[in-house]
């Protein structure tokens, strides 16, 4: 009898505890939500992984929620690596998922065009030509930071003419373009003085 009774005090206890474990999860999911639409990412994001840790591993909607709030908070603080990686868990769950994918995929090319960005930077030629090449195959070359880039891309190798091209390709579309302008005078400046 008395085994009975410790062995209901003890689910009466959990329950207790599940609930109100629950509420406070719920509490700061909320109070995330609030920072999240007032642009405080940071707090936002301690809110959600708060509600997180209280969930002890629970898998289930409210965590697939305080997910996708978490990598919107890391998306807008420009942690992208951190975000994808997000999604990529959320996908391995359900990779049909319409939302998972887009947001993935929109994750997935940033980063992409910041390595792009990157391998130019530092000059890692190879690396580059091979990460333009995978936006192309993504359909993005005429997506304005790659159309830059692939011209900036063409001056590092020393293809003059090919960087001319492409930052006068580049300056028809986005005209007013004060870097590019400055790219084509520099750009020039070295046909010119290869001439003569």
């Amino acid at each position: 009898m008395r085994n009975n009774f410790l062995k209901i005090l003890l689910v009466v206890s959990l329950l207790f505890v599940s609930a109100c474990s629950n509420r406070k999860i719920a509490q700061y999911k909320s109070y995330g939500m609030d920072y999240l639409e007032n642009a405080n990412y940071d707090e936002a994001l301690s809110y959600f992984n708060e509600a997180l840790r209280l969930g002890n591993g629970e898998v289930g909607n409210t965590q697939y929620e305080l997910l996708l709030y978490k990598a919107e908070c890391l998306f807008m603080l420009k942690r992208y690596d951190e975000a994808k990686v997000i999604y990529e868990t959320l996908l391995s769950i359900d990779k049909n998922n319409k939302l998972y994918n887009e947001l993935y995929n929109n994750v997935n090319t940033i980063t992409t065009l910041v390595e792009f960005k990157k391998a130019i930077d530092n000059e890692e030629i190879d690396k580059a030509d091979s990460i333009l090449l995978s936006l192309k195959e993504l359909g993005l070359e005429h997506e304005k930071s790659v159309m830059f880039n692939q011209a900036v891309l063409y001056e590092k190798k020393g293809e003059w003419k090919n960087a001319l091209n492409a930052f006068n390709y580049y300056l028809k579309q986005y005209p007013g373009d004060e870097d590019a302008s400055h790219e084509v005078e520099f750009i020039n400046a070295q046909l010119y003085n290869a001439n003569n």
